[in-house]
C-alpha cells in the first residue's frame, strides 16, 4: 500500500474538460437506448462513488466504459477507484486505456506508475512515472510527493542513485521512509526497501538519521561505529566537498578506495579534488586508476582528460577528451556485490514450511538458539510481513545477542503491528523495548510504551526498575547499574506507579522522602514538579523546577515547563523569560519554539508568536497543538487565510490521529508524538 493516498475527486473537474478536448468522441453515433443506458450507468457509478460504495462504482464504471470506451473521464474514475481498493491490476489496464486517450496526461500517468509498482512491475512503473515528469509533474501535492518517492525507489533499484536523491528532501523532519530510501542512496544499495535484509535495518536508520541531522558530528560518530561499510566515506568525503572542506574529503576518498577497490568513482573523485588541490601529478595517477578501472565510462575520460591538461599533457588531453565525448551514457548496473551484501538471503532449505515452520523458530527461541531463531523469523516476515508477535521475537533474539540497533527496530515493529501471547511474554517485550529507548535518550518514549502494564504481576520488578531510570533519565543498562543506583532507580520507578494510578497523595510523599535522601539527584524535582502541576500545583510546581535547574544547568527542560505553568498561570511576561531562555539553550527544540510563540502571543505580539510557531511546526510538523495555536496566531494578526489552512492541518492531523488509534500502523511510526519530545 502506499504511504498516502490518492486526492482524486478534486480533481475530476478540471480532467473532465481537458480529456474531453484531447479525446473527441467517436463519428459513430450510439443509439437511443443505448445512451440512455450508458446515462444512466454513470449516474448510479457517480452516486455510489461520493456515497463511497466503492464495490458498486467500480462496477457501474467498468460497464460504462465498455459502452463508451472513448471516455477517457471513466477511464480515470474507474482506475482511480481500483487504485483505491487495493485491485492494482485492474487499475493498471484501466489507466492504461486511460493514457492511450490522453497521451499527455501526467496525473493519468502517475497513478498508471503508482499502480505498476503496487504490482511489482518496476520497469514499467519507472517508465511511466519519468513520463509524467517528463510531462510537467502533476500539479496535486499528495499526488506529487508519492510519485516523487516511488521515482526514487525505482531509480535507487536500477541504480541510479544521484537521480533518486534529487528527489529525497531530507532534514530532520522527514518522514522515516525518506530517510531510509536516502540511506539505500547512499549506501549506493540497488534494492527497494522491502527487499533488504532485516539484519540491516539498523545501519539504514543510522545512515539516514546522521544524513538527515543538522549535528556536524552525526556522520563521523557513524563512521565510527560502522568504519568498513562500503559507500560511507564515499558519501561522506562528497558532503565535506560541499563544505569547502577538500583535503578532509580527498581522505574520505581514499578511504572508500579500500572499501571500494573494484569502483572507478572514489579514485574520480580523488582526482578532481588533486587537481583542485594542486596535486597535479597525484590527480593524474588516479584518473589512470579510474581508467583502468572502467574504460567505457565517460567520467573516467573526462577525469583523465583534466589531469592530462593540468599537467600540460594537452594531445593526449584532447584524445581523452574526445574519449569521454564519444562514448554513450553509461546504462544503470545493479551491482552483484551490493544485492549480495544487503539483500534477502532467500529461503534457507533446512526450514519448514508453514506452521511447522513457526513452531521450529519458536523451539530455537525457547532453548536460546538465537542465530536460528532470527534465521527462520527472516524467511517468515518476508511471507508474513504484518505478523509483529514474529517481528518481536526477532528483536528479543537480537536483544539476547547484544544486537540493539536491530532489537530496537524490530521490537517497535512488532509492538506497533500487535504481539499476541502471554502477558509474561508482551511484558518483556515492552521492558526489552523501553530498555533500548532509554539507552537511546527517549525517555518519555519509555514511560509511555510502560505504562499499559506498570503494575502488572508479570515483570513487575523489571518494569519498575524501567519506569525509575526513564524518569531518573539514567541511560544505564541494568546490569551496568550500582546496587546505590538500582535502589534508587526501583524506588523511583515505584512513584511512578503511584501516579500512573492516580494515588498522588502516596506519591507525593514518597517524592518528598526520596528527594530528602536523595538531594542532589537529577530529575526527581523534575518529576516531581510535573506531578504537581497535574494537580493544579503551580507555585510549587515551579519552585520543583527551580530546583532542577541548579541540578541540571544545561537543559532547556525545566525552563519549558515553567513557561507552560506560567501560561497556565496566565502570567505571560514571566512564561516569554522562560521561554526566551529555553530557546537560547535549545535552539532546536520545537517544545521549546512553541512555548516561546504562545508566550508572544499572549503578549500580544502575533507576528513574533508566528515566527516562533513556524519555527516550532518545521521541527515538528505532525504536531496538533501547534497548528492550533498557529491557526490562532494567524486569526490575530488578521491573516484568515493562512488560520484557515492551519486549521485544516489541524483537523487532517486530528482525523488520522483518530484513524490510527484503531488499527496497526506502519513499524517507524511508533511512538511517534513522544519521540519528538524535547530530549537532555
Amino acid at each position: 500500500m502506499p504511504p498516502i493516498r490518492i486526492l482524486w475527486l478534486a480533481m475530476l473537474g478540471a480532467l473532465t474538460l481537458a480529456w474531453s478536448a484531447a479525446c473527441p468522441a467517436q463519428n459513430t453515433a450510439p443509439s437511443k437506448s443505448a445512451n440512455e443506458s450508458f446515462a444512466s450507468l454513470v449516474q448510479s457509478a457517480n452516486a455510489a462513488r461520493d456515497s463511497g460504495n466503492t464495490t458498486e462504482a467500480i462496477r457501474d464504471y467498468s460497464r460504462a466504459v465498455a459502452l463508451r470506451p472513448d471516455w477517457a473521464e471513466g477511464w480515470w474514475d474507474l482506475g482511480a477507484l481500483q487504485y483505491e481498493a487495493n485491485q492494482y491490476a485492474g487499475a493498471v489496464s484501466a489507466l492504461r486505456k486511460l493514457v492511450a486517450l490522453a497521451p499527455d496526461s501526467a496525473v493519468g500517468w502517475s497513478l498508471l506508475g503508482l499502480s505498476e509498482f503496487e504490482t511489482q512491475n518496476y520497469s514499467g512503473a519507472l517508465a511511466s512515472l519519468q513520463k509524467a515528469r517528463d510531462l510537467g509533474g502533476v500539479s496535486d501535492p499528495d499526488i506529487a510527493r508519492v510519485s516523487a518517492y516511488h521515482l526514487a525507489l525505482l531509480y535507487i533499484r536500477s541504480g541510479q542513485f544521484e537521480k533518486a536523491a534529487s528527489l529525497l528532501k531530507i532534514g530532520e523532519t522527514a518522514a522515516p521512509q525518506i530517510k531510509i530510501a536516502y540511506a539505500l542512496g547512499v549506501l549506493r544499495i540497488p534494492l527497494l526497501p522491502s527487499e533488504v535484509d532485516p539484519s540491516q535495518d539498523a545501519l539504514l536508520h543510522a545512515v539516514g538519521d546522521a544524513w538527515s541531522s543538522a549535528s556536524p558530528n552525526a556522520i563521523p560518530d557513524l563512521l565510527r561505529q560502522y568504519p568498513k561499510t562500503p559507500w560511507l566515506h564515499y558519501a561522506y568525503g562528497l558532503t565535506l566537498e560541499s563544505q569547502g572542506r577538500l583535503q578532509d574529503a580527498l581522505e574520505q576518498q581514499k578511504t572508500e578506495t579500500v572499501l571500494s577497490p573494484a569502483n572507478p568513482l572514489p579514485w574520480i573523485e580523488m582526482s578532481r579534488l588533486d587537481l583542485r588541490l594542486g596535486h597535479k601529478h597525484q590527480a593524474l595517477a588516479a584518473a589512470r586508476r579510474a581508467v583502468l578501472l572502467d574504460a567505457n565510462l565517460p567520467a573516467s575520460h573526462s577525469a583523465l582528460a583534466k589531469a592530462l591538461a593540468a599537467n600540460g599533457v594537452s594531445r593526449q588531453a584532447a584524445a581523452e577528451s574526445n574519449a569521454a565525448a564519444s562514448l554513450p551514457p553509461p546504462a544503470p548496473v545493479r551491482s552483484p556485490r551490493m544485492i549480495a551484501l544487503y539483500g534477502a538471503r532467500g529461503r534457507p532449505a533446512t526450514i519448514p514450511e508453514g506452521a511447522a515452520q513457526w513452531q521450529a523458530a519458536m523451539q530455537d527461541y525457547s532453548e536460546g538458539r538465537y542465530p536460528q531463531t532470527i534465521a527462520a523469523l527472516k524467511v517468515w516476515v518476508e511471507q508474513n510481513p504484518s505478523d509483529g508477535t514474529a517481528w518481536a521475537v526477532m528483536g528479543l533474539s537480537e536483544f539476547a545477542l547484544k544486537d540493539y540497533g536491530n532489537a530496537r527496530i524490530h521490537l517497535q515493529r512488532g509492538i506497533n503491528l500487535g504481539v499476541k501471547g502471554s502477558p509474561q511474554s508482551i511484558a518483556l517485550a515492552r521492558d526489552r523495548l523501553a530498555l533500548l529507548l532509554i539507552h537511546n535518550g527517549q525517555f518519555d518514549a519509555a514511560s509511555s510504551l510502560l505504562k499499559p502494564i506498570a503494575g502488572q504481576p508479570a515483570m513487575a520488578d523489571q518494569i519498575q526498575l524501567a519506569l525509575g531510570l526513564a524518569l531518573l533519565r539514567m541511560p544505564i543498562p541494568p546490569d551496568d547499574l550500582t546496587p546505590e543506583q538500582r535502589g534508587l532507580a526501583q524506588s523511583t520507578g515505584a512513584i511512578v506507579q503511584l501516579l500512573f494510578a492516580s494515588r498522588y497523595a502516596q506519591a507525593f510523599a514518597a517524592f518528598q522522602k526520596l528527594i530528602a535522601q536523595h538531594p542532589t539527584t537529577p530529575w526527581l524535582h523534575y518529576a516531581y514538579g510535573d506531578a504537581l502541576e497535574s494537580l493544579s500545583q503551580y507555585n510549587d510546581a515551579k519552585a520543583q523546577m527551580r530546583a532542577e535547574m541548579k541540578l541540571s544547568p544545561h537543559s532547556p527542560l525545566p525552563w519549558i515547563r515553567i513557561a507552560a505553568i506560567s501560561l497556565r498561570q496566565h502570567l505571560p511576561a514571566e512564561a516569554l523569560d522562560a521561554a526566551q531562555t529555553a530557546v537560547r539553550m535549545a535552539p532546536d527544540s520545537a517544545e521549546a519554539h512553541y512555548q516561546l510563540g504562545r508566550a508572544w502571543l499572549e503578549n500580544g505580539d502575533a507576528q513574533k508568536a508566528i515566527a516562533e510557531l513556524q519555527k516550532a511546526s518545521t521541527l515538528r510538523p505532525n504536531s496538533l497543538d501547534i497548528h492550533f495555536v498557529l491557526a490562532r496566531a494567524y486569526s490575530k494578526a488578521g491573516l484568515p487565510e493562512k488560520a484557515a489552512a492551519e486549521r485544516a492541518t489541524f483537523l487532517q492531523l486530528k482525523a488520522l490521529a483518530a484513524g490510527t488509534s484503531h488499527q496497526s500502523t506502519s513499524g517507524e511510526s511508533i511512538l511517534q508524538s513522544n519521540l519528538e519530545a524535547p530530549q537532555n
